[in-house]
């Protein structure tokens, strides 16, 4: 367990992050400064990539499982595999925004727009590596309270102000009903520290019900961060109200750390392991079971309410949750495979769903609108018309999980890690294949309006211009590791693997 001075030498990214923050603030105050959105766009873009290469190449040393700051933060490859995804999502939130007229046109001061992205991005990285009920509630609230502001940061009328405060007044009662389930904890076992936990759990019987009632408070916090079932209501409204850039980062960078804080926290308190390849439920709780039902419940509901949505981000929004509901077999699988599952399942859906959205983006840029029946005939729009129906159908079929697809196989790694559990998930793989083929349905629906229908066919988009280059070829390179890593997926593989020394 290091001291507050010898532990920042193995988080530089975070040090750093924190720093430029702070610099970032002081500037603000200047006005020349300040009124420069273009200028702060760039240093906020610059700073995330600094940190993300400091996390990459400052010579951390990972995968020792140390404790750092006293016992707060947890130094494993899970911190930094999922460190460096949620860096990555709040990289492509800069480029969408600079991209996107919602964000350019909206507002002219940008200043308070790129502090609260990198405050973000410091809860999410500062979650992903808590050790401590303190420490993990806390960076949950900072990364919280940051994303209620830039739901309702670009004003577009009433939607928006409707999903910031749905989401605020959802997310409070979710952090107060955690919070409580959290006191409640410690007053079980008289620590807050995990390792701590764990030991008293291991030695000690716990009651039923005096067990699950704090559980299930806290599983309502974590659940809401998923939009998980039934704590998603909040979801599509957001979805649908937030400036379209900060909707797609909401569904994979915030998402990817709400599970890694589920993950540390059911596999390193409730979980044992032998070196085998399940875990043993500590504690009395069955929470494989839990989470078995929340996940075949959650994929269920989403993909079904997605069915009938006309507009296309709120169809995303019902996938997320269908999504999230795929992702929680992997975490009711109670085993090692489950976590590098996870993370490689989040790997390929980081290159599908922000492909999407790019995609919404730059639809949305032309007609200035997000509904599904604008997409009629995209393909046969003169211009780039073809170009962005292809792009958008290698996403969706990759989402459905259609091979040679990088979704496919992520959805493949899923079900063997349900596999791996036994017999007693078998149902469960079940209702994810039939999932599969409902989700079918409401993509199946966009690909037939951009392609079989020409009702709009004369319609002549915008021509190619020079400043279109950067948003078009992250398009394209999207559209190509999601295919490549739908054939050859080795590389993913071998970075998920080592996930799971988060347990030794």
């Amino acid at each position: 367990m290091m001291r507050n001075f010898e532990s920042l030498a193995y988080v530089p990214a975070e040090a750093f992050l924190s720093a430029f923050f702070l610099l970032a603030l002081v500037l603000s105050f200047w006005k020349r400064i300040r009124t420069n959105r273009s200028l702060f766009y760039l240093a906020g873009f610059f700073g995330i990539t600094i940190a993300l290469t400091l996390e990459l190449t400052a010579g951390r040393v990972k995968g020792n499982g140390a404790l750092l700051f006293y016992g707060m933060i947890r130094n494993d490859h899970l911190s930094q595999l999922f460190t460096v995804l949620c860096l990555f999502s709040s990289l492509f939130l800069f480029l969408f925004s600079f991209i996107s007229r919602e964000t350019t046109r909206k507002f002219k001061d940008g200043a308070e727009y790129v502090l609260l992205i990198l405050a973000n991005a410091l809860g999410m990285v500062l979650l992903v590596s808590s050790a401590n009920l303190l420490m993990m509630y806390l960076s949950l609230e900072f990364l919280s309270f940051t994303s209620y502001l830039l739901t309702g940061f670009v004003d577009r009328g009433e939607k928006t102000s409707e999903a910031a405060v749905k989401y605020l007044l959802y997310g409070g009662i979710a952090s107060g009903v955690m919070v409580y389930g959290l006191s409640l904890l410690y007053g079980i076992a008289g620590s807050l520290d995990y390792a701590a936990l764990h030991m008293f759990f291991v030695n000690n019987t716990v009651p039923g019900v005096t067990l699950a009632i704090p559980i299930i408070f806290i599983l309502a916090g974590m659940g809401f961060k998923i939009a998980a079932f039934p704590f998603h209501a909040w979801c599509p409204d957001v979805y649908e109200g937030a400036p379209t850039p900060f909707t797609a980062f909401l569904s994979v960078g915030p998402k990817a750390a709400g599970f890694v804080l589920i993950v540390r926290f059911f596999y390193q308190i409730f979980g044992s392991t032998d070196g085998g390849e399940i875990l043993t439920a500590v504690g009395g709780l069955d929470w494989s079971l839990l989470f078995a039902v929340l996940s075949a419940c959650t994929m269920t509901f989403g993909n079904l309410a997605a069915l009938h949505q006309k507009n296309i981000k709120r169809m995303l929004a019902y996938s997320s949750i269908a999504h999230a509901g795929y992702i929680l077999m992997a975490v009711a699988s109670q085993t090692p495979f489950g976590v590098s599952a996870i993370f490689f399942y989040f790997a390929v859906y980081f290159l599908m769903n922000f492909g999407a959205f790019l995609v919404v983006i730059l639809v949305s840029n032309e007609f200035n609108s997000e509904l599904i029946e604008d997409y009629e005939g995209l393909a046969w729009k003169r211009g780039k018309g073809a170009f962005l129906a292809s792009m958008l159908a290698v996403y969706l079929l990759s989402l459905t999980g259609i091979p040679p697809f990088a979704g496919f196989i992520g959805k493949v790694y899923l079900l063997l890690a349900v596999f791996q559990k036994g017999s007693s998930l078998y149902w469960l793989a079940v209702v994810a294949v039939i999932n599969t083929v409902i989700s079918l349905y409401y993509y199946a629906r966009v690909l037939q309006l951009m392609f079989l229908s020409k009702r709009q066919k004369g319609v002549t988009l915008s021509a190619m211009e020079r400043h279109h280059v950067v948003p078009y070829s992250v398009l394209a390179g999207l559209s190509f590791f999601t295919v490549l890593f739908g054939i050859y997926w080795v590389p993913i593989d071998h970075l998920s693997r080592l996930a799971v020394n988060f347990l030794k």
